[in-house]
């Protein structure tokens, strides 16, 4: 069975969709909340609910493949430039992830292809404009460095 591309992003949608849901279940369990609002913005208050955002995000992402969004390679690059500077951040000493090492080397590689996704526009969408494509890197880098911005 050959796979066109239409049926390989839904694939690819649906992987994304269970891995989100997955990350979402084991991360929001680790979690702790903290009822005294006083910690809800701490580095390290903030940087354990940062593995539950990326895969709220992959999920997200996932949705919008398998059901065709419109705003797919919008979505699909902030996820990707989240995802992938959370990873070479670390990996380049500049912040401490928060991320599994396993959980940070699948979400780089599933960024990397989403940036492929939405940046060579596969799913044959509107091109990301120059402003959405610095607003994906900017937010990324904006919630990857908030808990070293903050410190």
């Amino acid at each position: 069975m050959k796979l066109n591309k239409k049926k390989w992003l839904k694939a690819f949608g649906w992987v994304t969709i269970f891995l989100g849901i997955l990350g979402v279940i084991i991360f929001a369990t680790r979690a702790q909340i903290d009822r005294d609002p006083r910690v809800w913005f701490t580095p390290i208050y903030y940087s354990q609910f940062f593995p539950v955002a990326v895969s709220v995000m992959l999920f997200v992402c996932g949705i919008f493949l398998v059901f065709d969004q419109k705003r797919a390679n919008f979505n699909l690059a902030v996820f990707g430039h989240t995802a992938s500077e959370e990873a070479l951040f670390d990996w380049l000493g500049l912040t401490q992830s928060s991320l599994p090492l396993w959980t940070k080397w699948l979400v780089f590689f599933l960024s990397i292809i989403t940036l492929w996704i939405a940046y060579s526009n596969v799913l044959g969408q509107k091109k990301l404009s120059l402003l959405e494509a610095g607003f994906g890197v900017s937010f990324g880098a904006f919630v990857v460095l908030f808990p070293v911005i903050f410190n």
